[in-house]
């Protein structure tokens, strides 16, 4: 029985946070360009721009998960929950997965794990700024998978 540590996205906060910064990002072009800034003001200005954006990333967008693969399922376990939202844990026994794949979108992996009922769970991991269990996790899942369908 092995544990991974997974950091996940909420695509519905991500694109409410982008539509928030950009129109911030807009309306202070508009409001500022016209009168000109000085440059140290303008790059400073950017630079925080740049570390608020992310802050507000990692609080509002990002989840941290907990995920162990045994002989009945996987159970995840939510460390740090998306903002606004309050999943619940899940445990999902292999005699309810139907098929287990992945797939490459814009900047997120997709984990989704069809159900037998029908039901389709999904799960977005960011790629591009995330240091985590994901790779191990995905490659233990597939290979317990495969052996829980050939029994």
């Amino acid at each position: 029985m092995n544990t991974y540590k997974i950091k996940l996205v909420s695509q519905t906060n991500a694109m409410l946070l982008i539509m928030i910064l950009l129109a911030t990002l807009f309306g202070g072009i508009f409001l500022f360009v016209p009168q000109g800034l000085p440059k140290p003001l303008s790059i400073t200005i950017t630079f925080t721009g740049f570390i608020i954006a992310y802050v507000l990333w990692q609080k509002f967008v990002t989840g941290r998960t907990e995920w162990t693969i045994n002989k009945d399922g996987i159970n995840m376990i939510w460390v740090k929950h998306f903002a606004f939202t309050n999943n619940k844990d899940i445990f999902i026994g292999w005699n309810e997965i139907k098929s287990i794949s992945r797939g490459f979108e814009p900047q997120y992996y997709n984990l989704k794990i069809e159900l037998i009922s029908g039901e389709i769970i999904r799960f977005y991991h960011d790629t591009l700024t995330t240091k985590d269990d994901f790779q191990e996790f995905l490659t233990a899942l597939n290979a317990k998978h495969s052996e829980k369908i050939s029994n």
